[in-house]
């Protein structure tokens, strides 16, 4: 071999050689990179609770109040104010509940017994803390903790009513589980939760009544009713959309009168609507409320109904569309439009079809 070939085969391996021993410095320079910061972590918990905020899943938020806020030892004291503060944003920024500082409820008092010295709490005592909600205007408390180890952190929260004092709602959010966190790693999170969402479903149902004036098609000349209604809709996709069934009863207003009437078409026993009917209806709803509803704001609403009217020698069919406005949170105004197919009527002993527009508008109480 000469000396050429040997000094090649001399600086290869002194080449590999660096290359091999910079190899574990590279792989720790990486996991460094790798590792995630403190605040980044406590954010993916903190947008988890948003994300529960938004969806209504958080319950007890009515005038509310951080009573206790507990940490793990290796925690400085400093970060139990910050603690406070991000999620008092996080309540503030995406809900309308009133966030009352319950100053008296950290307060200590101190007496002299003879010849010692007590120190109490009101955190300690259930009856002074009810005084003390009741004289701020505070119905519910949240308790936090907050536990941080190198593997990860998991913040707990808690509501609870302040009169009673029993758990409203509670629910621990784990790093290691957190949703952000998994968006960020571009795991599907909704096929991860399949059937948890299956099992833990609970369905928000609303209740209204709805008194309504109807001008309807009828078996003689048409109708000026009133119209007394009870609706029940489940809300999904975020109260976005509403589905449910509604039941009305219709009333001619020369029947609640006892006005005199003229022999055929505004007979008593000629009207549809002179004696009990009930119509039935399946109805769809979309709310036009945005990303989120707000309820110091107009909302607009599209309702689609099909159904049936039953009377007695009446049967027939009905389509309804309309619009409505919702002002505030328990109240709404609507409008009506609908189509009645042509049906056959026997009121009178003798055959009579009935088709023909219906418009009114109804008040409606939402619950």
């Amino acid at each position: 071999m000469n000396l050429q070939n040997r000094r090649f085969i001399t600086a290869l391996a002194t080449t590999l050689a660096v290359l091999t021993s910079a190899m574990p410095a590279r792989a720790h320079a990486a996991s460094q990179t790798e590792t995630r910061n403190f605040y980044d972590v406590l954010g993916d918990l903190l947008s988890d609770f948003e994300y529960d905020l938004k969806n209504g899943s958080v319950s007890g938020l009515k005038d509310l109040a951080i009573r206790n806020i507990a940490m793990s030892e290796n925690i400085p004291p400093s970060f139990r104010n910050h603690l406070e503060l991000v999620v008092t944003e996080k309540i503030l920024a995406t809900t309308k509940t009133r966030v009352v500082q319950c100053l008296p409820c950290r307060a200590r008092k101190a007496t002299l017994n003879q010849d010692q010295i007590l120190v109490t709490s009101a955190e300690l005592n259930p009856n002074e803390l009810a005084r003390i909600a009741k004289a701020q205007g505070i119905e519910n408390f949240m308790d936090l903790a907050f536990s941080f180890q190198p593997t990860g952190m998991v913040l707990s929260m808690t509501t609870a009513d302040a009169a009673t004092g029993s758990v409203v709602w509670s629910r621990s959010y784990n790093s290691e589980t957190s949703r952000a966190s998994a968006y960020r790693r571009g795991v599907d999170f909704s096929q991860m939760e399949a059937s948890v969402k299956q099992n833990e479903y609970i369905p928000t149902l609303q209740y209204r009544g709805t008194i309504s004036y109807l001008n309807e098609p009828d078996a003689g000349e048409r109708s000026s009713c009133l119209s007394l209604g009870f609706r029940l809709v489940e809300r999904y996709d975020n109260r976005k959309k509403e589905v449910g069934f509604e039941l009305d009863y219709i009333t001619d207003v020369r029947t609640l009168s006892g006005s005199p009437v003229e022999s055929t078409t505004t007979d008593t026993g000629a009207r549809i609507y002179g004696s009990f009917n009930m119509t039935m209806l399946f109805v769809h709803a979309w709310n036009l409320i945005g990303a989120e509803e707000n309820y110091n704001q107009v909302r607009g609403t599209i309702v689609t109904g099909v159904g049936g009217t039953y009377a007695s020698g009446y049967l027939g069919g009905v389509f309804r569309a309309g619009y409505e406005w919702r002002l505030a949170k328990h109240w709404a105004v609507s409008t009506t439009l609908g189509y009645r197919p042509k049906a056959t009527t026997l009121i009178t002993g003798t055959e009579k079809s009935v088709s023909g527009i219906e418009y009114g508008l109804g008040i409606s109480a939402l619950f």
